[in-house]
């Protein structure tokens, strides 16, 4: 089974996208709540936890416990679907689809590099982008020769 769970104290926005994502993927959202992050783990074969770090919202993957994947979205947006659902994850991104082939329902396609896409319930489309590069760590610096 699969699940969705956001941070311990979502926005309302996250809650909306974790919800969305898990009806896309078949499974199931639950909040976090108080959960530790080995309860939650336990919930299912597969679990998805969506929080926001800084500017960036994050999407973990697990399967079976471990870490699968992490992707850092520099933001998505949900609008009106007006073509039939389609259930699962759809992405021109080859790095994500690798990451997540074993263990979601996930399509490679023409889609942009940098996003991907999913049907929500209640006729919504969900675009969300891909953030080229992780933010760094609070409390970290560039080093004057690397380059931004």
């Amino acid at each position: 089974m699969k699940f969705v769970t956001t941070s311990r104290k979502p926005a309302p926005e996250l809650r909306t996208l974790g919800k969305d994502l898990a009806f896309a993927l078949g499974g199931k959202y639950s909040p976090r709540g108080k959960s530790g992050v080995d309860e939650v783990l336990s919930w299912g074969d597969t679990v998805l936890v969506v929080s926001r770090r800084g500017r960036k919202t994050v999407i973990e993957t697990y399967s079976s416990g471990e870490p699968v994947s992490v992707i850092y979205l520099s933001g998505f947006s949900a609008s009106r679907r007006d073509v039939p659902l389609e259930r699962g994850l759809r992405t021109g991104n080859e790095r994500v689809y690798n990451e997540l082939a074993e263990c979601l329902d996930i399509t490679l396609t023409d889609a942009g590099a940098n996003e991907f896409l999913f049907h929500g319930s209640q006729a919504k489309g969900y675009v969300l982008k891909i953030a080229e590069k992780p933010p760094r760590a609070q409390g970290s610096f560039s080093h004057p020769d690397e380059s931004s």
